[in-house]
């Protein structure tokens, strides 16, 4: 084991524990001092999430997007911390009190008996999402990305496994078998379709907008036949909503790329509407989606447009 990954776990096991000895209503207070200074001082990726915002909303002024931009700070670096306080009761009761919508879709999906392929968005309540389906009674597997460092990656999946056991972790290395392994044992499979995958990937339409996305979604369902389902998780006056929708598809006879495409745009189709009514609560506004480069070397911001 790497003296640098033993280092890195060390500090990041100290910063839970000093955290967890604060009450939280100052660890939200302390996230809130965090974000301002990011937004006033150094506005990380503000280029990336700028330019973002104008392939969202394309009629916006520029004070419109620099708004949601100042809240979209805050959301992200409390989302970025979120996973220290998981377990906290205000969270459980977030988590216990989720209102779901289409839940009945996903009992009749895995009533086929073939799995479910549920793809879902970067949401920056995605820890609180994950903990629904921990503690819940379907079971479920999430492919994730998984840390280089193997001590800090086993922290953050025991972490997240507070709630229990029901979610399995599979990082997105494993083999395609491994994933097909998940569905015939009829589990739930969660894959994030915001993602750019350059190597490999397939071209989707997004806000009429082209990146490339992953394609191990519909690759799945054209070697398995398991249902696709989305998903998209939010919190609307401070309760947690949870929305499944069934992605309606034709019948499939042969895997090409035109149909990896097609069943790709049909799914991520539909998280246009949560990220266009939630833009600030969208945790991938601030990563490359639609280009690696070409992003203006500033964004202006007056005195007044970065403190009102």
């Amino acid at each position: 084991m790497k003296l640098k990954y033993r280092i890195e776990y060390l500090l990041l096991r100290t910063a839970y524990f000093v955290i967890n000895l604060l009450p939280l209503f100052l660890i939200n207070f302390i996230t809130l001092v965090l974000s301002w200074i990011a937004w006033v001082f150094i506005p990380f990726r503000i280029t990336v999430a700028y330019d973002n915002l104008s392939i969202v909303f394309p009629e916006a002024s520029h004070s419109q997007k620099l708004k949601i931009l100042r809240k979209a700070y805050n959301q992200f670096v409390y989302a970025a911390g979120f996973i220290f306080v998981i377990h906290r009761k205000k969270v459980a009761h977030l988590v216990d009190q989720a209102e779901i919508s289409g839940l009945g879709i996903v009992d009749e999906a895995l009533a086929e008996g073939k799995g479910v392929i549920l793809t879902t968005y970067h949401g920056c309540w995605f820890e609180t999402y994950f903990a629904w389906f921990s503690k819940g009674r379907r079971p479920t597997s999430l492919i994730y990305q998984q840390q280089s460092n193997p001590l800090c990656d086993s922290f953050f999946v025991k972490i997240r496994q507070r709630y229990g056991h029901n979610l399995d972790h599979i990082h997105s290395l494993e083999k395609f078998s491994v994933y097909t392994q998940a569905l015939e044992k009829n589990r739930i499979l969660i894959i994030s379709l915001d993602q750019n995958y350059t190597d490999n990937g397939t071209s989707v339409t997004f806000f009429n907008h082209q990146f490339t996305c992953a394609r191990g979604a519909a690759l799945l369902h054209l070697k398995t036949k398991a249902p696709v389902l989305t998903s998209v998780y939010y919190v609307k006056e401070g309760r947690l909503h949870i929305d499944f929708e069934k992605v309606e598809l034709p019948e499939y006879h042969e895997i090409s790329d035109a149909n990896i495409q097609e069943i790709s745009n049909l799914s991520i189709i539909k998280y246009q509407k949560t990220i266009t009514s939630y833009p600030t609560q969208w945790f991938s506004l601030f990563h490359r989606l639609w280009k690696k480069d070409g992003y203006p070397p500033k964004v202006p911001r007056s005195f007044w447009q970065i403190f009102s």
